[in-house]
């Protein structure tokens, strides 16, 4: 319901003879609030302040976080070092009295069972299992070897480098 008021308004169109209308005017009855009173805010008020400023902050915080882990990743793996290879092919002439078991327990991983490696060797160059190695044949062995490997691809690199 909005409050009504009568008031009086004076019209004057000459000035010399006032004329008296009434009028219907709205007025609002709400108390003022003095301005020192209006900005006092209750201690719930300013606690949810406080809690939208910290998960603001907390979200900013976190965006920022993701962005610099994201860049440091791409830094990491966009300038690292290449890696030396898990496996290599050598080339080895047979001789008398070497065998696959030989090649295998020297230039295959010890982690790997015996078998396997030799497996490796005769899958590698296209061997049966019954074949027996001729002495001048040419054979692709797989050094999966770590410190073999690692020796090789430096030596390899060495090569590479004193040629130029």
């Amino acid at each position: 319901m909005v409050p009504l008021r009568i008031d009086v308004i004076e019209v004057c169109p000459d000035r010399a003879a006032a004329v008296v209308r009434p009028q219907l005017v709205l007025h609002d009855f709400t108390p003022k609030v003095s301005r020192r009173r209006q900005l006092r805010r209750s201690p719930l008020n300013r606690l949810e302040n406080v809690l939208a400023l910290t998960a603001a902050a907390a979200v900013l915080l976190y965006v920022v976080i993701g962005f610099g882990v994201s860049a440091f990743h791409f830094v990491q793996t966009s300038y690292l070092p290449v890696t030396s290879p898990s496996m290599v092919m050598i080339s080895k002439t047979v001789k008398h009295g070497d065998t696959l078991s030989r090649f295998a327990s020297r230039y295959g991983d010890p982690n790997i069972y015996i078998l396997d490696r030799e497996e490796q060797i005769t899958r590698a160059n296209h061997l049966s299992g019954t074949a027996p190695l001729l002495p001048g044949q040419h054979l692709l062995i797989p050094v999966t070897n770590q410190t073999l490997v690692a020796q090789i691809v430096k030596t390899y690199h060495n090569t590479r480098v004193a040629s130029r």
